[in-house]
């Protein structure tokens, strides 16, 4: 028997609990974009996510935002690139948001569909003389290659995009040299000081202002999605990648972007990393409560670096990302291919491998947490294709999702303490293991392997298959698992 460790949540609070800054206060409106910043393999400290308002005039705003705040209105993902209202107070540089809100109706998943062309921009730095790699090097990248970037997420998405279309242009020259843009070269963005993180606007707005002799931005009526800053050197330590509102050739939007340092455009699994920030995917997690959003071994849009392939030309390769990406975010698995169960119910049923292309069965289970705005996601992962090829193990994956953390997803770790990651066998639920929240009254367990997958039986509810032990507490919330019961 594997007893889980008692987790402490996030609780939502009221605005007056919240840190009050001295200074001016202001109201701003406009469109709200968030960036996140990601290290380079082997680097430690806690990865920036910044908060930058637009204005109507083009004026941007960095922003500090609590996460209490943001648990209140319910996470990122509704907000992103949406039009918003916040009061701000003023320290020095740094505007602390007291009061966030969003304008307009509620924001629907809509699905990613279709081409989504990007180009890349290859920018030096007048101080620098490297070009650390050509243009066909980053143009080749968008191949419909095994390994490259159009292959990567055709298959991501079972076939739903493709980034086709895409292309680059460079090496264009910046105005400013490399410490205009960068105070703290390399290091900057794991400090905890903002003023040392690189001017992201700055980059922006300079790099395609000096490639737009060489780029259509509006692309002839079809504008790119998404740009790709890549840099001839290192930025603040950090890859970024997220979301920028600006106006392009006429068109005036939220671009995708990444802002690129040499190591993360030779490494494609960075590229996929940045680039799923463009498509709006937060980081995910693992179960052990640290600081660090890189320790979930099945999602690229957490560990890039570790249990992947590698390309001779483009260095590591992205993995698959996790089914609560693809499905509540990017729409990418069908309503038909999730299970969901019914009240006071026990269903057994097949869920095949989450990076097949096509299956005739689920490609995953969603369980609701009574009470609350969580709940539990099911997948299936193991060696299947190449991108997930590199996996830990073949195994059913059970992720907590609550959408108003700053990582929602949590992989779910039985073991006590549970691992530093996420390639545990506390992670990877086997044939004879049970899942159980007494509870919220859910058992899940693992009844067998299938060709392509598990059968799993699901109770939720009076179904008289959830586990009980005489352990549980169901006013602290306490969890136990049983294992072959």
């Amino acid at each position: 028997m594997r007893r889980l460790p008692f987790m402490v949540f996030t609780i939502l609070v009221s605005l007056a609990t919240l840190p009050v800054v001295a200074g001016s206060t202001d109201v701003f409106t406009g469109i709200l974009t968030v960036t996140w910043g990601d290290p380079m393999r082997g680097e430690e400290g806690t990865p920036p996510t910044v908060f930058h308002l637009t204005e109507d005039n083009g004026a941007s705003h960095r922003l500090a935002v609590d996460p209490a705040l943001l648990h209140m209105v319910g996470g990122l993902q509704h907000l992103l690139g949406q039009r918003v209202r916040v009061t701000t107070t003023t320290d020095e540089t740094t505007r602390t948001v007291l009061l966030l809100e969003k304008l307009g109706g509620a924001k629907s998943v809509t699905v990613v569909t279709g081409s989504q062309p990007w180009v890349s921009v290859m920018c030096k730095f007048p101080d620098v003389a490297d070009e650390p790699q050509d243009l066909a090097f980053f143009q080749n990248m968008f191949d419909n290659s095994p390994g490259r970037l159009d292959h990567y997420w055709r298959e991501l998405s079972y076939g739903t995009i493709d980034v086709v279309g895409s292309t680059a242009a460079g090496w264009v020259i910046l105005p400013e040299n490399q410490d205009h843009y960068i105070p703290v070269p390399g290091e900057g963005c794991l400090d905890g000081d903002p003023d040392n993180d690189a001017d992201l606007g700055a980059l922006f707005a300079d790099c395609t202002a000096a490639a737009d002799h060489l780029i259509d931005f509006s692309n002839g009526g079809n504008p790119y999605v998404g740009i790709n800053l890549m840099f001839n050197s290192d930025l603040d330590g950090c890859a970024w990648g997220g979301g920028w509102s600006a106006t392009l050739d006429g068109v005036s939007k939220v671009w995708r972007t990444t802002w690129e340092p040499p190591w993360g455009y030779e490494n494609v699994s960075v590229m996929a990393h940045e680039m799923g920030h463009g498509f709006g995917l937060p980081h995910s997690n693992n179960w052990d409560g640290d600081n660090s959003p890189y320790d979930n071994s099945w999602d690229v849009m957490s560990d890039a670096w570790y249990w992947a392939g590698w390309d001779a030309t483009y260095g590591t390769i992205g993995k698959h990302t996790i089914a609560y990406h693809k499905a509540d975010i990017l729409g990418w698995i069908s309503a038909a291919k999730i299970f969901e169960p019914s009240p006071d119910s026990a269903t057994s049923i097949v869920i095949d491998d989450l990076a097949l292309v096509t299956t005739p069965n689920y490609r995953m289970a969603r369980i609701e947490i009574p009470g609350s705005s969580r709940y539990y996601t099911v997948e299936v992962r193991g060696w299947t294709g190449m991108y997930d090829a590199n996996l830990p193990g073949e195994a059913v994956i059970i992720h907590e999702i609550d959408p108003g953390r700053s990582e929602p997803a949590w992989a779910y770790d039985a073991g006590t303490p549970p691992g530093n990651d996420s390639s545990g066998e506390g992670t990877m639920w086997r044939v004879g293991e049970t899942f159980t929240d007494p509870a919220a009254e859910i058992s899940l367990s693992i009844d067998s392997q299938t060709p392509d997958g598990f059968e799993i039986t699901i109770a939720v509810g009076d179904s008289g298959l959830v586990f009980s032990d005489g352990f549980e507490d169901g006013d602290t919330g306490a969890w136990s698992v049983a294992v072959g019961g």
